[in-house]
C-alpha cells in the first residue's frame, strides 16, 4: 500500500515539474514576445516624439535660411540647441541613463520656443501647448538694501505656489529690486481665481509694511515703495487677459489699500503710455544732490489723477503705476564716465524720442563711482534688441572720446522666463 501511495506522489510530483518546466519555457516565449511588442511600442513612440521635433526643427531652420532676421537672436540660438539636443540622443542605445534627461530637456526646449513664438504646435502624447496659457508680472520695489525688507516680501509671495518667483534683480546703488512671477491663467478669465494676482497683492502689502518711501535714497527714480508694477502674456495667453489682472490689481491697491494707482497700455482705457505717466509726476528729475532721488513725493496732492484710489498720497508709500503691454526687455550699458551731460546726450540720442533706434527708451543714471549707465527699456526687442544698443551708444561714446562697457538685461529674456517657469512646475 506505501508503494503505490508513493508512486502515486512521485507520478504528480513528476506532473508538476513537467507542467513547471512547460509553463517556464512558455512563459519565455510569451514573454519575450511580449517585450518585443512593448519595446516596438514604447521605440516608436521615442521615434515618433524625436521625428516631430526634428521636423519642427527643421521648418524653423528653413524659416532661417530664408529670412534670418525672421526670429531673434535668442529664439534662433534656442532652436539650435534643440537642434543638438535630437542629435545627442542616443538611439542606438536605449538603456543610456541620459535618455529621460535628454528628452525632458527637448521637451522643455520645445514648449518655450512655442511659448515665445505663440504658435500652436504640440506633440499629442504630449500636454497640449494649447493649453498653455501664462501671465508674467514683474513688480519693481524700492528697496535693495534692506535684507530684513526683502525677505518679508518673498515669505509672503511663498504662500502662492501656482505663481513662484521666477527671478529677482537687485542692484544696491539703485536701491531696487524686480521680481518677475509667473502663473497659468484658467481658461475662462477670471480674477477671482488668479492666483499671479493674489501672490502679488500679498507681496505689495508686505512691501508697504516693512518699507518707509520717505526714507529712500537711490541713484534710480521711482515714485513709490512699489514704483512699477507691469503683466505681460505669454504662450498663448492675449494681452487682454494681462489687462484684466492689471485693472483687478489697480482695484485692490488703490481702493482696497487706500494707494494712489495709475494705469497704463493695455490696462488703461486709452492706452496712456507709461512715459505720460512718469513726466507727469516728475519721475525723471532727481530731487537730491549727486544725481540722486531721495525722499517721499514733493506734494501729496498729485498733479495727475489717479485711475484708482485716493487723489493724494502719503509720503511713506507714494504711488503705484500698473500697465500690460507686450514684453519689454531692459538693457544697461555702463559708461566709464562723471560728465553727466555727455551721458545723458548720448542717451537722448539713442532713444526713439531723440531720433534714434526706434522702440527704445533710455536715460542716463549714475551708477558705481565713475560710471553712469545708459538704462534701456526695449519694446519691440525682436526687432531691436540689446546688441544693436550697445553697438550705437559705442559708436555714440566714441565720438565723445568715452570708454564704454558691456551692457546687460535687467530679467531673463521672454523664453528664458517661460523655460525657467516649466522646468520648476515639471519638477513639483
Amino acid at each position: 500500500m506505501d508503494d503505490i501511495f508513493a508512486s502515486s506522489l512521485n507520478l504528480e510530483e513528476t506532473h508538476l515539474k513537467e507542467g513547471y518546466a512547460e509553463g517556464y519555457k512558455d512563459g519565455l516565449v510569451a514573454g519575450k514576445e511580449e517585450a518585443k511588442q512593448v519595446g516596438l511600442k514604447v521605440g516608436f513612440q521615442v521615434g515618433e516624439e524625436l521625428g516631430f521635433y526634428r521636423g519642427c526643427v527643421d521648418a524653423w531652420n528653413s524659416a532661417i535660411l530664408i529670412d534670418p532676421e525672421r526670429f531673434s537672436v535668442r529664439v534662433r540660438k534656442s532652436i539650435k540647441q534643440m537642434e543638438e539636443l535630437v542629435e545627442k540622443y542616443p538611439l542606438q542605445d536605449p538603456e543610456n541613463e541620459q535618455v529621460q534627461e535628454l528628452m525632458e530637456g527637448l521637451r522643455l526646449k520645445f514648449r518655450a520656443i512655442c511659448a515665445t513664438l505663440g504658435v500652436k504646435l504640440e506633440y499629442n502624447v504630449r500636454r497640449e501647448m494649447s493649453k498653455l496659457v501664462l501671465a508674467c508680472c514683474k513688480v519693481y520695489i524700492s528697496e535693495s538694501r534692506n535684507k530684513a525688507a526683502l525677505d518679508s516680501i518673498e515669505r509672503a509671495a511663498k504662500f502662492f505656489h501656482e505663481a513662484p518667483i521666477i527671478n529677482k534683480f537687485t542692484d544696491e546703488v539703485y536701491n531696487r529690486v524686480g521680481y518677475t512671477l509667473v502663473s497659468k491663467l484658467p481658461s475662462e478669465p477670471s480674477v477671482q481665481s488668479c492666483s499671479l494676482r493674489s501672490a502679488v497683492v500679498t507681496m505689495v502689502k508686505a512691501a508697504f509694511s516693512a518699507i518707509d518711501f520717505d526714507s529712500h535714497c537711490g541713484s534710480h527714480p521711482r515714485l513709490g515703495v512699489v514704483d512699477h508694477i507691469c503683466f505681460h502674456p505669454l504662450a498663448l495667453a492675449s494681452l487682454d487677459d494681462a489687462a484684466i489682472i492689471a485693472r483687478s490689481l489697480a482695484a485692490d491697491i488703490g481702493f482696497g489699500l487706500q494707494v494712489p494707482t495709475f494705469l497704463y497700455g493695455a490696462a488703461h482705457e486709452e492706452g496712456r503710455k507709461l512715459a505720460l505717466i512718469r513726466r507727469e509726476l516728475g519721475y525723471f528729475k532727481p530731487n537730491s544732490d549727486g544725481f540722486q532721488w531721495a525722499g517721499g513725493l514733493k506734494s501729496e496732492t498729485l498733479p495727475l489723477k489717479p485711475d484708482r484710489g485716493p487723489a493724494e498720497a502719503s509720503k511713506a508709500k507714494g504711488v503705484v503705476v500698473i500697465g500690460a503691454t507686450k514684453w519689454v526687455d531692459n538693457y544697461n550699458v555702463p559708461i566709464f564716465s562723471t560728465n553727466t551731460a555727455a551721458v545723458c546726450k548720448i542717451a537722448k540720442q539713442v532713444s526713439e524720442r531723440g531720433g534714434g533706434l526706434p522702440s527704445v527708451q533710455a536715460m542716463a543714471l549714475g551708477h558705481k563711482e565713475g560710471v553712469i549707465e545708459v538704462a534701456c527699456n526695449l519694446l519691440e526687442p525682436s526687432e531691436v534688441g540689446g546688441k544693436m544698443v550697445q553697438q550705437e551708444v559705442e559708436r555714440l561714446a566714441e565720438s565723445e572720446g568715452l570708454a564704454v562697457g558691456e551692457g546687460y538685461f535687467t530679467d531673463l529674456s521672454q523664453e528664458g522666463i517661460t523655460e525657467r517657469y516649466l522646468k520648476l512646475v515639471s519638477s513639483v
